[in-house]
């Protein structure tokens, strides 16, 4: 890729892409026959109505100076060619006979022509001015200059707006900073907004983007054809096929979304978000963590400035062609004091394959980048979980009684129905603590509502483990792990994950679906033996449970939880991916139970922030008259393309943050877990607070058989899953007599 990019710099202009060429092949402004003709004028055919031409030859282009304003002037254009052919007799010249003879005249001159009234477009070219009378402007923006107006004007765009965008950039950061620091404080009250939040701005979204459906798709100056994301980007009827299909996409992930925060017990994450965000934004961990993401995003945003300027340069790689006459094959040759008008730009079939080569590149290049900090951040969670714990006074405690640290920490006799005069309205409500202090018993009754899987207090300890990391060292160690020893599991894994993310996330909707259904009903069978429900309703939730369990049996093990057996046990993409999953499903207990929960706070917190950010990236350039204004130096032609940059931008620096703390849920339970099967005798010596407040009771034994996963392998347990809901499905598909059932899905009492 790099040895490309370099060929390019070394056999190709970048100015081919952002001037434009005439028709004998110069660049306008930059050739020096026309070094001082910056601007590209199209012309017309002869045939006119008014001022303007009937129809533009876009073959016919010419350099001027400025853009003419009216239709008396007089610009030169290359004509279209005449061929003139004639048969003619037999004759003699000299010692030859000829029998007879086919004269071809072929003549193309460049002539003047009547100019037609013209604006300026991007600075570069010279565009009919909008007039009802005619569409002239709407064929050659929607034609030639589609994709070269695009280009140029991102890129004259970017050059005014790049430091909204950038402040733009840093008030992501800000955010991301923010919302760890309230989930880290206020852990409950953020989720539980969040899921509402994130639930109704996509609902929302999706809504916007299918309202695509009814205006003009040819109309580029329309409110919603500047403000929507995909008008923006296509244009035509590939913009309505492109809005319905995005809008339904958004509207069925804002409905699973509701699903999954109606059915959603945020005290079950509560605990692990608390533990990630002791790990990141802990006592002794100082800005290691949080500086990760900030460099994350903005060195991957000069890695694809550097990739799309590679591409620039490969993709200015052409030929000027001039063998564009020919008879019998033969072209017309090059004489001294006579060559062809009309060029055409070329370019060759290995520099297009060179191309499609450099994309698919740069794409697995950012992925594996993106894989590639993603394996940081765990390697530096996995080094901070194995720092001995230095145990210091707890803040949160000072100001607290004794008794209420003990009845947080559940010591004392629990008394059940207690009613608090003044607040409870009927007995039985509460309950509370016995607790002895200074030779006194006192009953402490908590008046909140109850915190995490019912407790009746949030536990406060006296003291903390506080962890202290080398400072940026760790950083620095797991980039040195990664590049020279897993930089190739990393490039494998990253591709892998990518590919097989839409399976997980349609096993998560199912999953959402499946929880939403409630839990199966029974029914007494023959024998007083309980059957699961069989109506309709319990074999469509059933069956996508199966289907649920489908995907996660064959692409969950895919997943980025594979980089904690990564680092662990420094094993390749094949062991990790076929260990990982098995490795959390055998943990079973807790760590089962949360591993893998905080995915939905994450996608949710990444929309939140780059709707934010791309609101305010809007507003900026269409309401501030710096920007918005034509008249103005800073004018940015195209703030629908600069909002997508700066949503891009926000989306991966919000990406870093979110997947901070999911990244560091997951690799917690997961090195707790690996260190209960090794250094079970040592474990409470490493455990954080948070985490032994969760997991205190799991640290020498691992939970019953129950929560296991039983011994079998994945196909073999899936398999028999199938099997048992084929044999369900086809029992209540058998009628009697060819007659079907009037109630096929109860269970008969057994004949004696």
């Amino acid at each position: 890729m790099f040895a490309l990019a370099f060929l390019g710099l070394v056999e190709g202009d970048v100015k081919r892409i952002t001037h434009g060429m005439d028709y004998n092949g110069r660049l306008c402004g930059v050739d020096e026959a026309v070094k001082d003709l910056p601007f590209l004028y199209y012309c017309g055919f002869l045939e006119r109505a008014g001022d303007y031409p009937k129809h533009l030859n876009y073959q016919s282009r010419s350099c001027v100076a400025e853009c003419p304003t009216n239709s008396s002037e007089q610009i030169p254009c290359i004509m279209p060619e005449f061929v003139n052919t004639t048969m003619l007799g037999g004759g003699v010249q000299g010692n030859l006979a000829f029998d007879s003879t086919f004269d071809v005249q072929i003549t193309q001159s460049v002539a003047y022509q009547l100019s037609y009234p013209s604006e300026k477009h991007l600075d570069r070219y010279c565009v009919p001015k909008p007039t009802s009378e005619n569409d002239l402007y709407s064929r050659v923006v929607n034609g030639p200059l589609k994709k070269i107006s695009q280009f140029n004007g991102v890129v004259l765009s970017f050059k005014r707006a790049w430091p909204v965008i950038l402040g733009v950039a840093v008030f992501a950061v800000l955010l991301g900073v923010g919302y760890l620091h309230m989930l880290k404080n206020y852990a409950g009250i953020v989720l539980y907004f969040t899921l509402w939040l994130g639930t109704v701005m996509t609902g929302l979204f999706g809504l916007f983007i299918l309202y695509g459906l009814f205006p003009d798709p040819w109309d580029e100056l329309g409110w919603y054809q500047q403000t929507s994301p995909i008008f923006v980007i296509c244009v035509g009827p590939a913009a309505r096929f492109s809005s319905l299909i995005t809008g339904f996409v958004l509207l069925a992930t804002s409905a699973c979304m509701l699903f999954s925060v109606l059915n959603e017990n945020i005290d079950e994450s509560i605990g692990i978000v608390c533990a990630a965000c002791d790990c990141i934004l802990g006592q002794g961990s100082g800005c290691a963590f949080v500086v990760q993401p900030v460099t994350q995003a903005f060195a991957g945003a000069a890695l694809m400035f550097a990739l799309f300027v590679g591409y620039m340069l490969i993709a200015s790689v052409t030929e000027i062609d001039r063998d564009l006459m020919s008879m019998n094959g033969i072209f017309v040759p090059k004489e001294p004091y006579a060559q062809q008008l009309m060029a055409k730009e070329v370019r060759t079939w290995y520099w297009e394959l060179a191309m499609q080569f450099y994309v698919f590149g740069a794409v697995w290049l950012m992925i594996t980048f993106i894989t590639f900090c993603q394996f940081v951040t765990t390697y530096a969670v996995c080094d901070w979980f194995f720092i001995e714990n230095d145990m210091q006074p707890n803040p949160a405690a000072q100001d607290l009684p004794e008794a209420v640290l003990k009845a947080s920490s559940g010591k004392g006799k629990r008394v059940d129905g207690v009613r608090v005069r003044g607040v409870d309205k009927v007995a039985g409500g509460r309950s509370g603590y016995i607790t002895r202090t200074g030779g006194i018993q006192m009953l402490v009754v908590p008046m909140g509502q109850r915190g995490p899987d019912g407790r009746d207090f949030i536990r406060v300890e006296k003291e903390i483990s506080v962890k202290s990391l080398p400072g940026l060292c760790v950083m620095t160690e797991g980039i040195c792990a990664g590049v020279f020893y897993h930089l190739g599991t990393i490039a494998v894994a990253g591709v892998v994950n990518l590919a097989t993310a839409p399976f997980r996330a349609a096993s998560e909707m199912f999953k959402t679906f499946v929880g939403a259904g409630g839990k199966p009903e029974y029914r007494a069978g023959a024998g007083g033996i309980d059957e699961e429900d069989r109506s309709r309703v319990g074999l469509i939730i059933s069956g996508l449970g199966l289907l649920s369990t489908f995907l996660d049996e064959f692409f969950g093990r895919f997943s980025k939880n594979m980089l904690s057996d990564v680092v662990l046990r420094s094993t390749d993409f094949s062991t990790a991916s076929s260990d990982a999953y098995e490795f959390v499903l055998d943990a079973g207990g807790v760590v089962a139970l949360l591993h893998g929960g905080t995915g939905n706070y994450e996608v949710i917190g990444v929309i939140i922030i780059t709707a934010k950010c791309a609101l305010l990236n809007h507003l900026l350039l269409t309401k501030i008259y710096t920007f918005s204004s034509p008249e103005s130096n800073l004018y940015v032609d195209e703030p629908g393309m600069m909002t997508l940059i700066a949503a891009a931008m926000a989306c991966v620096i919000a990406s870093g943050f979110m997947s901070l703390f999911s990244i560091a849920s997951d690799t917690l339970l997961y090195t707790f877990v690996f260190g209960r099967k090794l250094y079970a005798d040592q474990l409470k010596d490493f455990i954080p607070t948070p985490l032994m407040h969760m997991l205190g009771n799991e640290i020498e034994d691992a939970p019953s058989v129950a929560l296991q996963a039983q011994p079998r392998s994945r196909l073999t347990r899936f398999s028999h899953a199938a099997s048992k809901y084929k044999d369900t499905v086809m029992s209540t598909m058998r009628g009697r007599g060819g007659r079907s059932e009037s109630s096929p899905l109860l269970v008969t009492s057994a004949r004696q």
